[in-house]
């Protein structure tokens, strides 16, 4: 898109998405500044093997070698669009997302552009965390020099490492599966794989697991001002146990209070989101996957309604400006629920997580309220900025109370919210009223019916995508920016599949991990992905180079090949009885 119609140009600016572009583009074309704005759609360059190391012309033991990788075109349409706008006169600005994978793609635009101009073609770095006027025109006055090399490098690590890994073991299962079944792909990843060995190790709990009866008494209570409420004794495991307290309770027409406590109890404010924190919720909320929820977060972002929706950070730096967020609240249709925001203090409650690139997320402007799904998300990020930095904690009043009736004792229990705070505005989770009568020891309750009830020890539940991001995070699987397209990996691939808002291993899923475990649970467990994590850390802040990263990550994994290699006729044995034709389209392989 043009900003000006000369072909003479003093910038060309390369954006990460076209809706960036453009608002980037009206920004400069309002401060007449002559500038050339396009945009990519993500990757335009990606990593491949060197010739002679493509699917059966070597055995995939040799790519464990490998550690010079080509680059190959992978988006041709936007590869040209560079090529024609590096033609025009005009200094380069990088403008892509503000992350280590959108400084793997500016080094992508600006290995095109220098190709085009020269090696030492000068450039710039635009960085910004919002799409807003204010934001861009900040950044537009404080170019960079350079790229971050160190970000650039760390998101190389993950690409070359997770290519090799998930090229060797895929090809090594594929291969030897296709020998017994006639199978497009089997894939492996090593980020792939211990998200659906969370998956699979919940599945093996919820199967093996045995009920066990317990014994309850129940019993409903009626105070002398007509007030009624419910205590329950213990868990009994021993029936004859149970039969000889119910005994003791059974036809008994009054209790007594032995013991009443009531305590107040602070509920803090949430903190800024993190992307983490984003999904988990809003997958609680709304039943959508996590990878969907993102996407339209990043539509909100690239349209200028939220701030940068991938980051690790969860407290805002001295330095925020306030403003902004809250004129969006104030003028949005969630303003009434604020009071009067001159008489509002701005106190955020803080976390500790900086990840030293971007701010937590926020409202950037008003979004309608049209009952979409970017509204849901929106609405969402508005609501945690207003709880978490104009409002107050919430305040619990808890009260138990323990109540003899024959030879049992009995507790009951109540919760009521005696001061909203924050729950004003962020609804989402607030804890429900449970009142229960305030007594005092030695009162005496009337028993309105009391009941010996069986029940039976439960399963764990099946994963939430929530649960399962939890874990993952909590593992060190991927970063806030990847962890969602994991879940949505696995069920592509077959291994998995969503039945409401649960995770259900298909037979091929199970049967893989279990093969893979019964070699190396390693193969499995998320233990050796978090420690490539931190070599990717490690990159990232300097400590360690990507050649050392590279050789170490990949000899860990290339032990663990050979053992598998040693065992994959049992392996693909197994993997081979658990196909069925509906498996046979299986895609790609992914980390």
């Amino acid at each position: 898109m043009h900003v000006n119609g000369d072909e003479t140009y003093h910038y060309i600016v390369v954006a990460e998405k076209p809706s960036v572009a453009r608002s980037i583009a009206r920004l400069l074309k309002s401060k007449g500044i002559n500038a050339y704005v396009t945009s990519v759609r993500g990757h335009v360059l990606n990593a491949d093997f060197p010739e002679g190391y493509e699917w059966n012309s070597i055995d995939p033991s040799k790519l464990f070698s490998v550690r010079e990788f080509r680059s190959i075109v992978s988006d041709e349409r936007s590869y040209k669009e560079l090529e024609k706008a590096f033609k025009k006169d005009g200094v380069l600005v990088v403008a892509t997302d503000n992350d280590s994978e959108g400084e793997l793609i500016g080094y992508e635009i600006l290995s095109i552009y220098r190709a085009t101009k020269g090696n030492q073609a000068s450039y710039k770095r635009m960085r910004f965390n919002s799409t807003n006027p204010g934001e861009l025109w900040r950044a537009w006055n404080n170019l960079e020099d350079s790229l971050n090399m160190n970000w650039v490098m760390k998101a190389m690590l993950r690409q070359h490492f997770d290519l090799v890994t998930g090229a060797a073991f895929t090809r090594l299962l594929t291969k030897e599966t296709r020998k017994r079944r006639n199978v497009r792909l089997i894939s492996w990843g090593s980020c792939q794989s211990p998200t659906l060995g969370f998956i699979v190790k919940r599945e093996k709990e919820i199967i093996s697991f045995t009920p066990e009866p317990f014994w309850y008494i129940r019993i409903k209570f009626r105070t002398k001002d007509g007030k009624e409420f419910e205590a329950k004794s213990e868990n009994m495991k021993d029936a004859e146990r149970a039969k000889a307290v119910w005994k003791s309770v059974e036809g008994q027409k009054t209790g007594h209070v032995i013991s009443y406590d009531e305590e107040r109890k602070t509920i803090r404010r949430p903190l800024p989101p993190d992307t983490d924190t984003l999904l988990k919720d809003l997958t609680k909320i709304t039943g959508v996957s996590a990878a969907t929820l993102l996407s339209v977060a990043e539509e909100l972002y690239a349209e200028g309604y939220c701030s940068y929706p991938r980051t690790e950070t969860n407290r805002f730096r001295y330095d925020f400006n306030f403003k902004e967020p809250i004129e969006a609240l104030a003028q949005s249709d969630l303003s009434e629920l604020l009071g009067d925001l001159e008489k509002i203090r701005i106190e955020p409650l803080n976390g500790r997580k900086d990840d030293g690139a971007h701010p937590p997320i926020y409202p950037i402007k008003p979004y309608p309220k049209d009952g979409s799904l970017k509204r849901t998300v929106w609405e969402y990020i508005a609501r945690r900025f207003a709880a978490n930095t104009l409002f107050n904690d919430a305040e619990l009043a808890e009260s138990s109370a323990e109540i003899g009736v024959g030879g049992a004792v009995v507790k009951a229990s109540g919760a009521v919210i005696r001061r909203k705070g924050f729950f004003e505005i962020f609804e989402y989770f607030m804890p429900k009223d449970a009142p229960m009568p305030r007594l005092s020891p030695g009162d005496i309750l009337e028993v309105v019916k009391s009941e010996l009830k069986e029940d039976k020890t439960r399963p764990p539940p099946r994963l939430t995508e929530s649960a399962l991001l939890e874990l993952m995070e909590k593992n060190g699987i991927g970063t806030d920016a990847t962890r969602a397209e994991y879940p949505k990996i696995v069920m592509e691939r077959g291994y998995a599949v969503r039945r409401g808002r649960s995770f259900y291993p298909t037979e091929l899923g199970m049967k893989l991990v279990e093969a893979l475990s019964s070699v190396d649970e390693r193969l499995v467990t998320p233990d050796t992905r978090k420690f490539v994590e931190e070599f990717m850390e490690m990159v990232n802040k300097g400590t360690k180079t990507y050649d050392e990263c590279l050789e170490q990550a990949l000899k860990v994994y290339e032990e663990l090949y050979k053992v598998c290699e040693a065992k994959i006729k049992d392996i693909s044995e197994v993997l081979a009885g658990a196909l069925k034709p509906k498996n046979h389209n299986l895609q790609s392989n992914s980390t």
